[in-house]
């Protein structure tokens, strides 16, 4: 994870060209210096780094002891985006598959709510399909929107 100097620099460079950011709970703390103990928390921080860098904030919850909720905060205001954890060990890259989700979804022409929502079903998706490839924590089926049956 980030070190607070690096998080400094990165959020100081990035975020203020950014359409949207998408921090997990160790990543916002290291951007706002604030611990995260639950959903108040991470939406004090996603709004603190909205204010601070001007740019919307997809506080992610994968790494809670809860659900896997997100929280969105864009142009002054909030939205959960609620979702069970899927218990699957093979996990490795979720940070980049939403963030690309959203990307494309915003590249395509949806609003960033639309974006964000279809990222996260995708993303969901993929974990759900329960890919087992390799040793330890391994990938997400990406292609499972492929090789689903109708």
């Amino acid at each position: 994870f980030l070190h607070r100097s690096q998080a400094k620099a990165l959020a100081e460079e990035l975020f203020p060209l950014a359409a949207v950011v998408t921090p997990n709970i160790p990543e916002t703390e290291a951007f706002t210096g604030l611990k995260i103990a639950g959903k108040p928390d991470m939406e004090e921080a996603a709004r603190r780094i909205s204010r601070t860098y001007g740019c919307a904030v997809l506080c992610k919850g994968g790494h809670s002891a809860g659900g896997a909720d997100d929280f969105l905060f864009a142009d002054g205001k909030g939205l959960w985006l609620e979702s069970p954890r899927i218990p699957n060990p093979n996990t490795h890259g979720t940070g980049c598959t939403l963030s690309s989700a959203i990307a494309a979804n915003l590249a395509k022409g949806y609003p960033l709510e639309a974006a964000v929502r279809r990222g996260k079903d995708y993303l969901t998706g993929a974990i759900a399909a329960m890919l087992d490839l390799g040793r330890g924590s391994g990938p997400l089926n990406h292609a499972y929107q492929l090789t689903k049956r109708p």
